[in-house]
């Protein structure tokens, strides 16, 4: 089991210029204390709840501030940036972290992010990927060229060149059957986030990656086989009865704005009617913290022996990355949940933590 921290620099009194430095501090205590990963969503508009929108930034600070861990974007939202600006980015990254870059990548789930940019719900399939396709071809032809639907590229060669040869690793973040069974037919790692339904879906959603990558034609140099969950909210802390308290309120918060973004969202496009049944099946169960925090397959919280009692269920359904949401208004809380989860929790799982 890989174990990733992810935080999207959440802030109530919108002290961002703060939050950041936080943030840093953070991710130094997550490499200490064993972590594999680290990433941020790039997320747009979301106000208090995210405020990571141009995180390639960000990570360029983390890289000169850490050795050991990898630096995953969790995710780049492809639709609403150029392949080749995403191409160049993940190659300079990949040289300040000495190969240690991966690109997670997605296609958006929010028309707040979308309407902005110009950017149709009914496009954005297409568009993620034309934007692998381009971005391959950018890794790994010299010079490359590209002649599709959304981008017309003459010859040309991409500047700098990634570490890692012939490029960094691709994941794609998932919270429709489709688009899960389509990562396992690309070759390119799963982040799941179909949680919320329970872990009967989830494997379900496991199983149809695992046929997609029966018959993978991978987009990239080679098959990334990873099955990653993200959790919202992961946090850790001495009791269990503690770390509800500390989570409670975030929890509630970020399931009910998922609930108005998704029906949203399932509104304007076909392409996005699984949001809409998600959200109508979790309607009943926004506020119902013992469903959220034990069966949902959307939370892990608790003291150390109660967190690892739940990554064991994912565990059991396949999963073999635990992408851990740890975030919130309290930089010293969240400072005490990385510890105890480095400390107690990520040990426990130590045999089986080799990357794919």
């Amino acid at each position: 089991m890989r174990f990733g921290f992810v935080t999207g620099g959440s802030s109530a009194q919108l002290r961002h210029d703060i939050r950041y430095w936080e943030m840093l501090e953070e991710v130094e205590l997550a490499e200490e204390m064993g972590f594999d990963f680290f990433g941020c969503p790039e997320q747009h508009f979301l106000g208090k709840y995210c405020s990571t929108s141009a995180a390639e930034c960000f990570y360029g600070a983390v890289a000169m501030r850490t050795k050991r861990i990898r630096i995953r974007s969790c995710i780049t939202l492809l639709p609403v940036n150029h392949p080749i600006k995403v191409a160049e980015q993940a190659a300079t990254l990949d040289i300040l972290s000495r190969g240690r870059y991966e690109i997670g990548t997605g296609r958006s789930n929010t028309l707040l992010q979308l309407e902005p940019f110009a950017v149709t719900p009914q496009e954005t399939r297409a568009r993620w990927e034309e934007s692998l396709e381009v971005m391959v071809k950018a890794f790994t032809q010299d010079p490359f060229s590209h002649e599709g639907k959304y981008f017309k590229i003459p010859p040309r060669s991409l500047i700098p060149k990634p570490v890692q040869k012939p490029h960094p690793p691709l994941y794609v973040a998932s919270s429709g059957i489709e688009t899960h069974r389509i990562a396992g037919r690309k070759g390119i790692g799963l982040m799941s986030f179909s949680n919320y339904l329970g872990f009967a879906e989830l494997a379900r959603y496991i199983q149809a990656y695992q046929e997609g990558l029966k018959e993978a034609k991978p987009v990239g140099g080679y098959v990334t086989n990873s099955v990653g969950v993200l959790v919202v909210p992961a946090h850790c802390a001495e009791t269990t009865k503690e770390a509800r308290q500390n989570t409670e309120r975030i929890a509630a918060a970020f399931t009910a704005l998922v609930d108005v973004l998704y029906a949203e969202l399932a509104q304007a496009s076909p392409d996005y009617a699984y949001m809409g049944e998600t959200a109508e099946r979790m309607r009943g169960k926004i506020k119902d913290m013992d469903y959220i925090m034990e069966e949902s397959a959307g939370a892990v919280v608790g003291d150390p022996a109660e967190c690892v009692r739940q990554i064991k269920k994912f565990e059991a359904v396949g999963v073999q990355e635990m992408i851990l949401g740890i975030d919130g208004p309290h930089h010293e809380k969240l400072m005490k949940s990385i510890e105890l989860f480095g400390k107690y929790v990520i040990p426990q799982f130590k045999s089986i933590r080799a990357y794919p």
